[in-house]
């Protein structure tokens, strides 16, 4: 299976081949080691298996690329069988678990160190050695230690990929360094382990390097002076400095002089104003004088900052996938000579980033290196003088590198045999940023070969490519029957192949089953237990002998509570000849779901369609612990959590309870069911334990959780209080009283308990919980009348109760009569009967007086609506009808008698009352008023309003007012639609006589004064509600035809 693993498969014996009692099979293996072309069996192992229906499994923790024989014995109550044929197999290659050995390392130069090793020893290989691999670098980095590995960034590598060669020479070193060297091995899986210790060796001493920093801050027209930091190559100890300048024009040396190496700085007289001086620092060592550094200064009193450069330009030709060279062309360098340029990149539009490489002041042009392929990066410069940064040049523009080959490698890697001669491959598909920006061409390829001794080339080795970068699995056909393969697969495109896959190893000439077993049934037979029955695949898709079946299931519904970390598939496998097979063991009255599949030496077919079975009820599991609270002298309260195995449905509970010692006074036991978690017990004896037990049922009860309890003042209870004393008053009974010690919590509040004088129990009259008090006062409507009574208090908090202070006296309640009587004299005045009654009598006034005013306004409005319809009717008439009809009501009250004088001379004339068809005779008055002017019969009352109107249609026009006697009964009939006397009439003022006169009138007339020319019809006659109404213009004093202007 792997390096370290081998599977052993068996075929297990049918129940007929144990004879007897079956319990396993026990396992025998051993390396095969040669010595000396002797080939022996070493460090012999064995273990065992106790389970019968096993059929494989996995020997671990062996030696990478080793053989081993292995043989197996099966054995019952009696003993073993005999051996069975030996296997013999071989691990899996490996990388090699140790580095190679007598590894040295000499330098023979300032530059140059000569390493040499040894074999790795055999049994460390762990398959066949390819070639070798040096690892150096600095072991230390200015002043830190560095670890040597392959992945650190100052560590190089030097491959050597030949297996027989075991020295190697190191060029280009550092000088004067001290190096860490280690040598690995490395096979076709890769690179083995480091050689240890490392062998720490040190390069010869050589010429300094350059001084580093050189720079000018202080200049002025005749004085520069100059610093510089040690070389940041020493390659040895320094031991001078030497600086030397010049004018730069002339070239001929001007001054020279030596420095020790404390001295890091000189400044230079009597120069030349604004001129350029060139400056040159040198470092000497044992070796002699190293070199030189250039720096050029400008003698000025106006240095300044630089300016910045211009964009970088990057040309085509100068992009790559993984590298971008790029150009600019410097700013002014204000005075100040240019020290060195920074670099900052930003991926796409992200931030920016520096490279913390310092350029040279003289390069134009810098390759950044390490980039993504198919990334757009972005570059922007920054040039540095003794003054100071120039700040950023403009970015460049948009630059994307170009695509490579795939960055990593495939993952996931399964290969399952479907025939006899051919295999499944399938992986996990590359996600799209590791296609390095080519996954249009990209694909797979998949490399296969047989497994020998002698390994195939990679470029000779057969492949298989699969076009399209979401491909995930492939078909392997026509492969060697009876075989061991690799498979290796890796990503391509256009640019190239990415990194390979580690080889998964495969047996060819076996198949999985393709067909899963078929008419699965399970049926429960027990809470614990389910029988499973199903029929094998059918021939053409076993793929060739079965060894055997696999049953999983997995709890997919439960009433008790489950861990999630219990909810995992679980297995068991059956031999080929079994065909059902009872599940045992099982949780109670839980749905589980069952598949099967069927498997052979190839691997395991596919499941069967799940099924779902559940188990029977059982009896519940125990409760949870007992809690008992609210204790008090003769009641508590118990409670518990449902069993976390209900194993059914949870019907209820049994609660008993007994005391615990026997006593002949009040020893008993109760038993009572209920359905919630909780029960409060009343009527217990004071300061008695109690033995409780709790059991839960389903189909029956379950097994019980018993506890203890003693009623009254617990651990951490108050101290009781003192000094109760009580007092009568008309309505209650006051108490006092002084409070104790408040225990481990704060007084939460008080019982206030009483008993009959003939009684032996408490009965608690109420239970307070606003905190500390020290009085209370108990109505005797709580109470039965006439009856003595005693009382005592108890103070409780979060702990229990305390012990209950009693009162000496005895307190008799009042009679029921004087209850009854005497007692509801003293209730609130609201309480009274005067009171409600006044109050029911307010309520039924307010009632009416909104009633009345609601009808009262729907009236008004109702009568408003006719008067305005028959004004607008009246409005309507010929004004030459009118101004008749007027003057025939003029004269005929002219020549009737005046026999009824009133307020205003106003008379009520109806029209066709009588049997003569003239009119009656009426009196004008004095002087019209501007109101409505309305004459009266004889038998009416002079009032301002009609009590008794003839009403006639409100839309008869005044030219249909006849005296036939038919007529006027008609309008007599007519006029009981509308009662005058009605109580809303009164109010709403229906006929408007008044407002009517104002209101109504032609805005155009305006009289200011009577005259014998002006017409006789400036009275204007109306019918309202079948009166004659006569209108004269608003505010006119014009008199009306026959009246006197005086009264």
């Amino acid at each position: 299976m792997s390096a370290t693993e081998l599977r052993v498969r068996w075929i297990p014996l049918q129940q007929l081949e144990w004879f007897g009692n079956p319990r396993g099979y026990n396992i025998t293996y051993s390396e095969i080691s040669t010595a000396n072309g002797v080939t022996f069996a070493s460090k012999l192992m064995s273990l065992t298996i106790e389970d019968h229906t096993a059929n494989s499994h996995i020997l671990n923790h062996l030696e990478e690329f080793t053989q081993y024989e292995v043989v197996m014995t099966a054995f019952n109550d009696v003993g073993h069988s005999q051996t069975s044929q030996t296997a013999v197999e071989r691990t899996r290659e490996a990388v090699p678990s140790l580095g190679p050995s007598n590894v040295t390392a000499n330098a023979t130069s300032s530059t140059t160190i000569v390493v040499k090793w040894a074999e790795v020893p055999f049994e460390h290989r762990n398959g066949q050695i390819e070639g070798f691999k040096v690892l150096y670098g600095p072991a230390s980095n200015r002043g830190g230690s560095v670890a040597t590995n392959p992945g650190a960034a100052n560590v190089q590598v030097k491959d050597i990929p030949n297996n027989s060669t075991f020295t190697t020479t190191l060029t280009e070193l550092r000088k004067w360094v001290v190096y860490n060297v280690q040598v690995l091995a490395y096979t076709r899986l890769g690179d083995g382990s480091l050689s240890t210790p490392p062998i720490r060796v040190q390069t010869f001493e050589d010429a300094p390097g350059v001084p580093s920093n050189v720079s000018f801050p202080d200049v002025s027209l005749t004085t520069a002076r100059v610093i510089w930091d040690v070389p940041e190559e020493p390659n040895g100890e320094i031991q001078a400095y030497r600086v030397t300048y010049h004018l730069h024009a002339t070239g001929s040396f001007n001054y020279s002089r030596e420095f020790p190496p404390s001295d890091r700085t000189y400044r230079a007289t009597d120069l030349e104003p604004e001129q350029y001086y060139m400056f040159s620092v040198t470092a000497q060592t044992r070796l002699g004088w190293g070199k030189t550094s250039l720096a050029l200064v400008f003698t000025s009193n106006n240095r300044e900052r630089p300016q910045p450069p211009s964009a970088p330009q990057v040309s085509r030709s100068q992009v790559q996938a993984t590298q971008i060279t790029f150009s600019w062309t410097p700013g002014r360098d204000g005075y100040a000579p240019l020290r060195y340029y920074t670099v900052e990149v930003s991926e796409g539009t992200g931030p920016w980033t520096p490279i913390p490489e310092r350029i040279e002041s003289s390069v134009t042009s810098y390759t950044a290196l390490k980039l993504k392929p198919f990334h757009q990066y972005r570059f922007r410069i920054q040039a540095t003088n003794d003054i100071g940064a120039s700040g950023w040049s403009p970015e460049s523009g948009q630059v994307r590198t170009l695509p490579a080959a795939p960055n990593k490698p495939v993952s996931n890697v399964k290969v399952v045999p479907i025939t006899t001669t051919s295999v499944r491959v399938s992986w996990d598909a590359l996600p799209l940023q590791h296609w390095s920006g080519d996954h249009a061409t990209g694909g797979y390829r998949i490399l296969f070969q047989p497994v020998s001794d002698f390994p195939t080339p990679l470029q000779q080795t057969p492949k298989q490519d699969v076009p399209g970068i979401e491909t995930s699995q492939v078909v392997l056909s026509d492969l060697s029957k009876d075989h061991n393969y690799e498979i290796l697969v890796v990503g391509y495109n256009s640019q190239g192949m990415g990194p390979i896959s580690p080889p998964i190893p495969v047996y060819v000439g076996e198949a999985v089953p393709t067909g899963e077993p078929q008419r699965v049934e399970a049926a429960s037979i027990s809470p614990t237990e389910v029988r499973l029955k199903w029929a094998p695949p059918s021939q053409v898709q076993q793929n060739g002998d079965l060894l055997g079946y696999k049953i999983f299931y997995l709890v997919t519904s439960s009433v008790n509570e489950v861990p999630s970390e219990d909810l995992v598939e679980e297995l068991e496998v059956v031999p080929a000849s079994y065909t059902s097979h009872s599940l045992v063991f099982l949780d109670k009255y839980t749905e589980y779901r069952i598949q099967i599949l069927a498997f052979n030496p190839a691997g395991d077919g596919p499941r069967s369609s799940p099924i779902t079975v559940k188990t029977m009820q059982g009896l519940p599991g125990l409760v949870g612990e007992l809690r008992f609270t609210e204790i008090t002298m003769s009641s508590l309260r118990v409670s518990w959590d449902p069993p976390k195995k209900k194993n059914g449905e949870l019907l209820g509970y049994l609660v008993t309870y007994e005391t615990a010692e026997q006593n002949e006074k009040f020893s008993k036991q109760v038993k009572q069911k209920v359905t919630e978690p909780e029960l409060t017990v009343q009527g217990l004896e004071e300061e008695v334990t109690y033995t409780f037990s709790v059991r839960a049922q389903t189909l029956d009860y379950g097994s019980p959780v018993k506890g203890n309890v003693t009623t009254g003042p617990q651990d951490g209870s108050p101290i009781k209080p003192t000094g109760l004393s009580l007092a009568k008053t008309v309505a209650s009974v006051e108490m006092h009283w002084v409070n104790g010690a408040t225990g481990k919590g704060p007084i939460l509040g008080y019982y206030i308990q009483c008993k009959r004088k003939d009684d032996s129990r408490w009965t608690t009259v109420i239970r307070t919980n606003n905190g500390p008090l020290e009085e209370f006062s108990v109505s005797y409507q709580n109470l039965l009348p006439s009856t003595s009574y005693i009382f005592r208090v108890i103070a409780y908090n979060s702990f229990g109760i305390s012990y209950p202070v009693h009162s000496d006296d005895i307190v008799l309640t009042p009679s029921k009569l004087y209850l009854e009587y005497g007692y509801l004299q003293m209730k609130p005045f609201y309480r009274q009967t005067w009171f409600m009654v006044a109050l029911a009598a307010s309520s039924i006034i307010v009632i009416i007086m909104v009633v009345a005013f609601l009808c009262v306004k729907s009236k008004s409005y109702k009568y408003k609506q006719e008067a305005q319809k028959t004004l607008e009717e009246s409005m309507a008439m010929d004004i030459d009808d009118r101004q008749q009809l007027a003057m025939e009501l003029y004269r005929s009250r002219h020549a009737a008698p005046s026999s009824h004088h009133g307020s205003l001379g106003r008379k009520t004339n109806t029209l066709g009352r009588g049997k003569s068809p003239h009119l009656p005779p009426g009196k004008s008055p004095p002087r019209p008023s501007p109101a409505c002017v309305a004459y009266h019969s004889d038998e009416e009352s002079l009032k301002c309003y009609d009590e008794n109107p003839d009403d006639s249609s409100v839309t008869e026009k005044p030219s249909e007012i006849s005296s036939s006697e038919s007529q006027g009964s008609e309008s007599e009939n007519e006029s009981v639609r509308s009662d005058p006397h009605s109580f809303v009439n009164h109010y709403a003022n229906v006929n408007d006589t008044l407002r009517q006169s104002w209101k109504r009138q032609k805005p155009k007339r305006n009289y200011s004064s009577y005259t014998d020319s002006e017409p006789e019809g400036s009275a204007v006659v109306s019918l309202n509600g079948g009166q004659i109404i006569m209108n004269n213009m608003a505010r006119s004093r014009a008199p009306l035809p026959g009246f006197s202007s005086f009264v």
